[in-house]
C-alpha cells in the first residue's frame, strides 16, 4: 500500500484524514511536544491537539506528564488490535440488546394503526450502499437482479455481500447478475459473488439497480470507478414503491432477455476477513 492507500483503509477503523496524519507521523518522529509536531506536519496546533485527544481516546496514542507532554504512537499491530477489540465488545453488547430493544418497541407499536406507505430514502456513501444492498439481499425471497457496472460488483467483493447471496441461494432464492462486457480476468472475479447467473449486454447508463419484484429498489446515477469502499459521493435512492420497483423490475427482466448468458466459473474459495 502506498501512504494514501493506508490513509483510506485507516478510515476503517476511525480515523479522519488528520488523524491518519498525525498517527503516522507520530511513528517516524517518535516521542515529540505538539508544537514540534505541528510544525513538522504542517497542521494548526488546535487541530493537532483535537486529533492527539481523540486518537488517545481510541488507545493508538500515549502522553506523559511532563512538561512540556511528549506524545508516543503505539506500534500498529497493538493500536489496531485494540481498536478491533473495543469494537468486538460494542458488537457483543449490541447483540445482547438488540433482541429486547426490538421486543419492547414492538410491544409500543403493535396497537397502532399503522399503514402502508412508500418510502424514498437517500443513502449516502458508498460503504452504507452496500450495507443497505447486504439486507436487502439478507430477506429477499423472490428473484433479484443487480445491475451495475464491472467495477461496482468487484467492490462488492469486499463487502457482506457475497455471503449473503449464498445465504438466499441456499434458501432457493435466484440472484442475476447483469453487467456489460467484461474481460476474462474481470470475468473471474466477478464470479466470486457466486450468483444463480450472469449475463452481459449494453448497460441503460454507468449506475447501478438491485431490485427485487414487488419489494424493494436501489437505483443510482452514474458511478466512478475507483475502487474506494469509502467513497462518500457515492449515493443512491432506496425504496418501496410498488410503482417504481415493478417498472424498474420490468427494465432489467428486458435487458437481461436481450444480454448474453455467459458460464459462471466458481473459483477456488479465496479466504476472506469477516467482520464479527
Amino acid at each position: 500500500m502506498n501512504t494514501q492507500q493506508i490513509i483510506e483503509s485507516l478510515a476503517y477503523f476511525g480515523f479522519e484524514d488528520i488523524d491518519s496524519k498525525v498517527y503516522m507521523g507520530l511513528l517516524q518522529t517518535g516521542p515529540v511536544s505538539v508544537g514540534s509536531l505541528s510544525s513538522r506536519l504542517g497542521i494548526d496546533r488546535g487541530k493537532t491537539y483535537r486529533s492527539l485527544s481523540k486518537l488517545r481516546n481510541l488507545g493508538v496514542v500515549s502522553t506523559t506528564f511532563s512538561n512540556p507532554t511528549l506524545c508516543s504512537a503505539i506500534e500498529p499491530i497493538e493500536a489496531l488490535t485494540t481498536i478491533l477489540e473495543r469494537k468486538q465488545d460494542e458488537i457483543v453488547t449490541m447483540k445482547s440488546l438488540s433482541e429486547k430493544i426490538s421486543q419492547d418497541i414492538s410491544e409500543i407499536v403493535k396497537n397502532c394503526d399503522v399503514q402502508e406507505i412508500s418510502s424514498f430514502l437517500i443513502i449516502q456513501g458508498r460503504s452504507n450502499i452496500y450495507s443497505r444492498i447486504g439486507k436487502i439481499l439478507q430477506k429477499a425471497s423472490g428473484t433479484v437482479y443487480i445491475v451495475a457496472p464491472q467495477e461496482d460488483l468487484m467492490r462488492m467483493y469486499h463487502t457482506t455481500i457475497p455471503e449473503r447471496i449464498q445465504l438466499i441461494k441456499e434458501n432457493g432464492v435466484e440472484v442475476r447478475i447483469l453487467t456489460e462486457s467484461v474481460s476474462e480476468k474481470e470475468l473471474s472475479f466477478i464470479s466470486r459473488l457466486n450468483p444463480s447467473e450472469i449475463r452481459t449486454g449494453k448497460l441503460p447508463s454507468k449506475s447501478r439497480m438491485v431490485v427485487e419484484e414487488n419489494k424493494q429498489l436501489i437505483m443510482s446515477g452514474s458511478l466512478n470507478g475507483s475502487m474506494d469502499l469509502n467513497d462518500d459521493g457515492d449515493s443512491v435512492m432506496h425504496t418501496n414503491s410498488i410503482e417504481m420497483v415493478n417498472n424498474m423490475y420490468s427494465l432489467c427482466t428486458l435487458l437481461w432477455n436481450k444480454s448474453k448468458e455467459i458460464e459462471v466459473v466458481i473459483p477456488q474459495r479465496v479466504k476472506r476477513v469477516k467482520s464479527q
